[in-house]
C-alpha cells in the first residue's frame, strides 16, 4: 500500500518537520519537529528539539537533543547532550556526555559514562555507568557495576552482581581536571540508601543498609547495617555499625 512507504527526511542548516512515519532522519544543524517521530534510523548532529514521543530502531546524536516525550530505540548512542521528558526504553544504550532523564529508563545493556540523572528508575540486564551521577528511584540490574566521581547519589540498588568503585582517571586526566573539572572530581562517593543482591563489593559507598549473600565492604565506606547470608569481609578503614549473619 501506497501508506506504507516511508521516506526519508533530511534537514541541513535550520529546518522544521511536523513529524510522522520515516525510514532514515538525518539532520545536520539545527531542527525542530513539532509532533511524534517514528523512523528506523535518526542521526542527528548539531541541534534538534522534537516536541512529541520518537520511536526508532537505531538513534545516534552527536551535538544535542530535546525530547518532550518517550524515547523508544533499539540502539542508543549518544555523544553529547540528551534532555528527555519522558521514559527511555532501549535494548543497547551508550553514552559519553550529559543526560537528564525526567522519568525511567529501562534497557537491556545500558553503558553511561558523563554526568547524568534519572529522575525514575533505573532497569537492565547489564549496567555500567562511570562519572558523576544522580538516580531518584531504583537501580535494578542483573549485572550492575559503578565508577564514582564526585558525589552520587541512588535511592536503592539491587540486583544479582554489584561492584561499586571509586573512578580512575590517567595523569593527563588528573591533570587537567585541576583547571576543568570539580576539586572532588577523582574522590568518588556513593551516597545510598539500601543496597541488595548475591555479590557484592563496595567501596567509598555511605549507606545505611546492605543486604546480601556475599558481602565485601572495601576501603572508605560508611555503613549502618550489613545483613549476609554465607561471607562478610571488610577493611579496617571502613566503619560498619553491626552486621549479622542470617
Amino acid at each position: 500500500m501506497q501508506s506504507d512507504i516511508r521516506y526519508d527526511l533530511t534537514i541541513t542548516g535550520n529546518g522544521s518537520s511536523f513529524g510522522g512515519v520515516f525510514k532514515n532522519v538525518k539532520i545536520v544543524g539545527d531542527a525542530k519537529i513539532d509532533s511524534d517521530l517514528d523512523c528506523l534510523v535518526f542521526k542527528s548532529t548539531g541541534t534538534t528539539e522534537i516536541t512529541g514521543n520518537m520511536k526508532s530502531t537505531s538513534c545516534h546524536i552527536i551535538g544535542e537533543m530535546y525530547l518532550k516525550g518517550n524515547l523508544e530505540t533499539g540502539e542508543a548512542k549518544i555523544t553529547g547532550t540528551m534532555d528527555i521528558e519522558g521514559n527511555v526504553k532501549t535494548k543497547k544504550m551508550k553514552s559519553n556526555g550529559e543526560i537528564r532523564i525526567r522519568g525511567g529508563l529501562a534497557g537491556e545493556d545500558v553503558n553511561l559514562e558523563g554526568l547524568f540523572t534519572i529522575k525514575g528508575n533505573c532497569e537492565a540486564e547489564n549496567l555500567h555507568m562511570k562519572g558523576v551521577f544522580t538516580i531518584d528511584g531504583l537501580l535494578n540490574a542483573g549485572s550492575v557495576e559503578l565508577k564514582t566521581h564526585s558525589e552520587c547519589r541512588i535511592k536503592e540498588i539491587g540486583g544479582e552482581k554489584i561492584d561499586i568503585r571509586r573512578g580512575t582517571g590517567s595523569v593527563w586526566k588528573r591533570l587537567l581536571g585541576t583547571f576543568y573539572l570539580p576539586s572532588d572530581f577523582f574522590e568518588g562517593v556513593l551516597h545510598v540508601d539500601t543496597i541488595e543482591g548475591d555479590d557484592i563489593y563496595v567501596e567509598h559507598t555511605m549507606a545505611k543498609v546492605i543486604r546480601g549473600t556475599n558481602v565485601m565492604i572495601g576501603p572508605g565506606c560508611s555503613i549502618g547495617h550489613v545483613e549476609y547470608t554465607n561471607r562478610f569481609q571488610k577493611t579496617d578503614d571502613s566503619n560498619i555499625g553491626n552486621h549479622t549473619q542470617v
